[in-house]
Parts: C-alpha cells; sequence; structure tokens
C-alpha cells in the first residue's frame, strides 16, 4: 500500500517536472523566439527590355549592287536559256550598247556589279517577245530581284548593204516597237559577213529598226510583224553627210515680249531626223544617211516652248552647215499648256520603318515627276514614279523645293515625309509606315497606237492619288486608305462603289465595269 502510494506520489513528481519544464520552454519561446529558418532564395523570372535597335545607315549610290532576274516563257512557265535581259536606264540612248546579260539553264540573268540607281528591267528571248518590270530602285551593296514572263515574239531578217551594193559587215541594228517609250528595251542585232542579220525576240506590232555603221547612225525603217512570223527587211544604206545646226532666235517681232525676262532660251534637242549632239560653241553636230529630212529643233524659255523646222537634202559626203531659226511658242496658255521651266533635282536617302520601327521589305517609294502644265494648277494631273525597293533601304531623285514622298506596301500600309531641299543637295530622312490599307480591283483596258487606256479610278474624289498603281492589263491598287468606310469612282461617272478599308489588309473589288459601280460589293 506504501509502495503503491510511493509509485503514484513519483509519478506525480515526475508529471509535475515535465509541466514545469514545458511551461518555461513555452515562456522562454515567449521571451527570445528562435531565429527565422534560413530559404532557399526564389528566383523571379522579370521581363528583360528590348534591347535598342543598332540606329541604320543611310543608304547611298557609291558602289554597286546586285540585280537578279528570272525569265520564263508566260505560255507554260518554263525558265528561258540564252534570253537576253537589260538594265534599261533613261534615257535610253540607241547609239549606246545595252546594259545586258544572258540567262542561264535556270532562267536567270545576274548581274553582280550593277551601278545604283532608277532603272528598268526587261527581257526578250528566241521566239518571245518583250516583258518589263518599270521603275525598280537599287542601292549600294543592296539586291534587287524580278521575275519576267515573255510572251510569243516575232523574228525579222534581212541583208544589209553599203551605198555601192556591197555587203555591209558589223552594222549594228537596234529595233525599238512602237509602244517602245524610254523604259522598254531595243532589240539588237550585228551583220555577218555578207550583210545578214537576225533580230530574234521582237515584240510583234509595228517596229521601227535603226542601223549603227561607223559613220553614224542611218535613218530608222519601220515593219509590222504578227505574233510567231519571220518578216524580211533589206536595208540600203545611202552613205552619210556631217551636218551642223547653229539655232538662232527668228526675227519674229514677239521676242519683244522677253526683253525683261529674266529667263535664258534653253535648247534642249536638235535633229535631222535623227539626234544630233551639243557642242561647246552651242552648234549641235552628227552624221546623217543621206537624202531628204527635216531639222527640227524643241527647248525651252521659262514655261515658254521653243519649236522650229527646216527641210534640208543631204548628199553623201558633203558636209553641211546651217542656221535654224525658232520661235517661241505661238499658242496661249489657254490652247496649248506651255512647257514647265527646267526641273532641278536633290538626292533624298532614308529607311521605310513599319509602325513598330522594325525595317519594311519590298516597299514603293512615290516620286512625283515635274508638271507638265502652266504653273502647276491644282487641277494639272500629277504623275509619279512607283519606284520599288528590295529592303528597306532607298536613294531617289525628286525635283527642288518642298516635296511630299509616300511609302507603301503591298498589303496597304502606308506613310509619308515631308522634305525641303535645294538642287543637288542630299537629305537623309526616313519614312514610318501607318496601319492603312489597299483597295485592289480591275478596269477594262484598250490598245490606242503606242498608249494602253482605260478609265481612271477615283477614291474618296481624290484625283491623282500618290499611291495609285495600274498594271498593263488593267489591275489596280491604291493604298495608305485609313481603316473605315470609303467609295470609288471613275472619271466621268457619278455612280459610287462603297468599300470598307481595314489595316494592313486589301479589299478587293474585283473586275469593275462603270455602268455597275452602284451595285453592292
Amino acid at each position: 500500500m506504501r509502495a503503491k502510494a510511493g509509485w503514484i506520489a513519483t509519478v506525480g513528481v515526475v508529471t509535475a517536472l515535465g509541466v514545469a519544464v514545458l511551461l518555461r520552454q513555452e515562456l522562454t519561446a515567449r521571451i527570445h523566439p528562435p531565429p527565422p529558418a534560413v530559404l532557399a532564395p526564389v528566383s523571379i523570372q522579370r521581363p528583360s527590355a528590348p534591347e535598342p535597335r543598332p540606329p541604320l545607315t543611310p543608304p547611298t549610290r557609291d558602289g554597286t549592287g546586285l540585280a537578279e532576274v528570272r525569265v520564263v516563257s508566260a505560255q507554260d512557265q518554263r525558265p528561258l536559256a540564252g534570253a537576253m535581259v537589260a538594265i534599261i536606264r533613261e534615257p535610253v540612248d540607241l547609239a549606246n550598247p545595252l546594259e545586258s546579260a544572258l540567262t542561264d539553264e535556270q532562267g536567270l540573268a545576274r548581274f553582280p556589279t550593277a551601278l545604283p540607281g532608277h532603272f528598268h528591267l526587261c527581257a526578250r528571248g528566241a521566239g518571245h517577245g518583250e516583258d518589263c518590270e518599270a521603275d525598280v530602285g537599287l542601292v549600294a551593296g543592296g539586291t534587287i530581284t524580278a521575275h519576267l514572263a515573255l510572251p510569243p515574239g516575232a523574228t525579222i531578217t534581212g541583208q544589209v548593204r553599203n551605198q555601192d551594193g556591197t555587203p555591209a559587215q558589223g552594222v549594228r541594228l537596234m529595233a525599238k516597237g512602237e509602244r517602245s517609250v524610254d523604259k522598254w528595251m531595243p532589240t539588237q542585232a550585228i551583220t555577218d559577213a555578207q550583210g545578214h542579220y537576225r533580230l530574234d525576240g521582237v515584240s510583234p506590232g509595228l517596229v521601227y529598226i535603226h542601223p549603227f555603221v561607223p559613220e553614224g547612225q542611218g535613218v530608222s525603217r519601220d515593219l509590222e510583224v504578227k505574233a510567231g512570223e519571220e518578216a524580211r527587211l533589206d536595208i540600203q544604206l545611202a552613205g552619210f553627210s556631217t551636218v551642223t545646226v547653229q539655232p538662232l532666235r527668228s526675227h519674229n517681232r514677239r521676242w519683244s515680249r522677253f526683253k525683261k525676262s529674266q529667263n535664258v532660251d534653253v535648247i534642249e534637242a536638235v535633229s535631222v531626223t535623227v539626234q544630233l549632239r551639243r557642242q561647246d560653241d552651242g552648234t549641235w553636230t552628227g552624221n546623217v544617211e543621206a537624202g531628204s529630212h527635216v531639222a527640227s529643233l524643241s527647248g525651252v524659255h521659262g514655261w515658254t516652248t521653243l519649236h522650229g523646222g527646216k527641210k534640208v537634202e543631204l548628199t553623201a559626203g558633203v558636209p553641211l552647215s546651217i542656221e535654224l531659226p525658232y520661235d517661241s511658242n505661238i499658242h496661249g496658255p489657254d490652247i496649248v499648256p506651255p512647257h514647265p521651266p527646267v526641273p532641278h533635282y536633290f538626292e533624298l536617302a532614308g529607311h521605310v520603318l513599319m509602325p513598330d520601327g522594325t525595317p519594311a521589305k519590298g516597299a514603293r517609294i512615290s516620286v512625283m515627276k515635274p508638271t507638265e502644265h502652266w504653273r502647276n494648277r491644282s487641277q494639272s494631273p500629277r504623275h509619279y514614279s512607283q519606284i520599288r525597293f528590295e529592303g528597306s533601304a532607298f536613294v531617289v531623285n525628286p525635283v527642288m523645293g518642298t516635296q511630299t514622298l509616300h511609302a507603301w506596301l503591298e498589303d496597304g500600309r502606308a506613310g509619308k515625309v515631308t522634305v525641303t531641299a535645294t538642287e543637288g543637295q542630299r537629305v537623309v530622312a526616313d519614312i514610318r509606315l501607318e496601319n492603312t490599307g489597299a483597295v485592289v480591283g480591275g478596269v477594262d483596258v484598250t490598245l490606242e497606237g503606242p498608249y494602253i487606256v482605260g478609265p481612271i479610278v477615283i477614291v474618296d474624289d481624290w484625283h491623282f492619288h500618290p499611291m495609285s498603281f495600274r498594271e498593263w492589263d488593267g489591275r489596280f491598287i491604291v493604298a495608305g486608305l485609313l481603316p473605315g468606310e470609303h467609295f470609288l469612282t471613275m472619271e466621268g461617272k457619278l455612280d459610287k462603289r462603297p468599300f470598307v478599308i481595314e489595316a494592313g489588309a486589301r479589299t478587293d473589288l474585283g473586275h469593275l465595269k462603270a455602268d455597275t459601280l452602284a451595285q453592292p460589293p
């Protein structure tokens, strides 16, 4: 009994001591709390700030670039080997050989050291006519590529003989079609020892053939050819005469109104069937094939046109010197618009940037051409060169003064910059695009003589839109339109076609006819 009581007492003492220890630990913890546990560091991923883009170097034309052209048949899209590709720079001088290259087995022609600038890329091939991409641009160190599809063509063969009837060897023949404005590529051939030649890849239609011999440029001959035809034209040269022309003002009394004028007479061209060359003494000279010709002159005095003409007879081997009188334009500005002043240009270089500031690719630069009408009237036509560059860099030559340059992409995004410069000045300015859109479609076109004619498309009553571009088959695009509602009309028509533009997108209206514009799209 006592033993049990002792055991219980012992347990009680132990229990009491245990409780006391716990109470003491709790009080100690409250007065001296333990140090906090050491936690492993947590890595937090924060978005890093974008690195600033290095500034773009302003482009130049000091150097060379690369031009590549792939040529295929328009009928079956097969590559055409041996086709001639040329870089056409304005103005075209037929007296100089073409800047050309031949395509390889894959239909590719390369110009690895092409001089930068604004030019056109054209091609012709055996049995195939001409195709061109007009208005492309190249900067130093840059690249420009093109894809040309050649339609069926014609061939012209024949023989060239000298004045005495002997075969003319080494005569260079340059052929240009009726549609051969400056950007079109001439066809060329050289006569063999028997005077025979073959002009292959001639575009169907009326063709003008210009013979060149060591004495000078012969009078052009013309011939109508059809696709797939092999036509023949023999040429008999008539011998050459050296011609010297001295332009002089006529004795007409109308010159009295120019006494107080600050402008001078600027003679721009003198020809005796073929173009003569200006000399330092103010005369114009050249070798011309013998026969009956007309000496003609053109020029300007401020806004006034100068012109002159005179019949001449040339004998082979006999030099001829003549004075060619010229007059000012006898018509008033209300009858025939007089000539604008001779334009002078400056250089604008820069980059086309996307709305977020990244470099754009494949933009076109719209550069207004010199006005052709009196005092730049507000409703006089505005014509633009739409120059396509491969990358973001561009170098163009606007007319001096204050000019607005536009840049645009095929998806309709566009931007502009306005600069002021003097003649020969170099200006550096980038163009940032905005989130605009474009309208596209097609219209009927016809061939009238050397010109492709079709209705003028007008968007929102804006005539002469700077970013309006039409292909030779009637397809068109008008870029740089703000998102929202717009309408389209055709010149001379009242009907309107409404449409909606979305940012960075093309609205396709399909093929349009003037009598169906009022119908909903």
